[in-house]
Formats: C-alpha cells, sequence, structure tokens
C-alpha cells in the first residue's frame, strides 16, 4: 500500500450511511403516506387558519370517491420518496486526510484542497469555512456531521481550526 492510499484510508468521511438513507426514506415514504390517508382532517383542521393554500386544501380533502382515497396515500408515498432523494442528494459530504480535505461527492467534481494550500478551518454561523494559505475562502457551506467531530477530524490531523 502506498501512502496516498494510506492517507486516503486513514480519512475521517462524514457523510450519510445507507442506514440514514434508509431511515430518511422510511420516514419521508411513512409521513407521507400518513398525510395522504388523513388528508380529509388536515383539510379542515387547515381551513380553520389563515394559510396559504388553505382553501384549494380543503376542496382537495373532500373528494371521497373509492379511487381518490386510494391514490391518497400512493401519491403521499411516492412524494415521500421524491423528498427522501431530494434530502440525501443535498447533503454535503465531508472527507478530511492527512494530504487533503475533499468536500462534496467523488461522482460530482468535489472539491480538494490540499495541506499546502490550506490556513485554517473553522465554524461561523453554522456553516463551515475553509481559508487557503493567502486569506481566500475556499468554501463555505454545511456538511456532515456534528461540529465538534468535524473540529476534532481536523484538529487530531494537525489542521489549524479556530474558532469565531
Amino acid at each position: 500500500m502506498n501512502s496516498s492510499s494510506a492517507a486516503r484510508t486513514s480519512a475521517e468521511v462524514f457523510a450519510l450511511s445507507r442506514a440514514d438513507i434508509l431511515v430518511v426514506g422510511v420516514v419521508c415514504v411513512g409521513v407521507g403516506i400518513a398525510l395522504g390517508f388523513f388528508l380529509p382532517a388536515v383539510g379542515a383542521f387547515a381551513a380553520r387558519f389563515p394559510i396559504p393554500f388553505g382553501d384549494v386544501i380543503e376542496k382537495l380533502s373532500k373528494f371521497d370517491q373509492a379511487w381518490v382515497v386510494i391514490a391518497r396515500p400512493i401519491i403521499g408515498a411516492v412524494l415521500g420518496v421524491i423528498t427522501a432523494v431530494v434530502i440525501s442528494v443535498s447533503t454535503t459530504p465531508l472527507a478530511v486526510a492527512d494530504d487533503e480535505i475533499v468536500i462534496g461527492r467523488a461522482d460530482d467534481h468535489p472539491l480538494r484542497i490540499t495541506r499546502a494550500s490550506f490556513s485554517t478551518a473553522y465554524f461561523d454561523d453554522g456553516k463551515l469555512t475553509i481559508l487557503t494559505q493567502g486569506g481566500h475562502q475556499a468554501y463555505r457551506g454545511d456538511v456532515e456531521g456534528k461540529k465538534d467531530k468535524v473540529a476534532e477530524a481536523f484538529t487530531s490531523r494537525g489542521y489549524r481550526w479556530g474558532e469565531i
């Protein structure tokens, strides 16, 4: 094993696991089915408040033909699957290795920041911010992982970590 593959295997990766994605999917599909099933009750409740599209929701919830009653939970499940896919795809994985930091998915042109160009990293307003040696902001955004674990991944590999 050469040194570059050894560094890659020692990377700490912050990303949704398959189990996390499965849980998100089950919850989203379950909520979609429940909303489809309970749409009449939700519509009647929503009609009491001045919410956008309240009248539309109330009218849709009053359809009670047999095919509509069956279709609502199915449509809710499909919308739940779509929501789970959107949530899973919109998360940003982070890999902190000894020689580089990789932000993003391998199949989607990830941002690679080498140790030589790295200056400091910190969380500002809940967003991970990474600065280069020249003081330029290389990355600012959300990443998977708890803040303290992300900070520990940087500091345990000798990267400079700053707090604002």
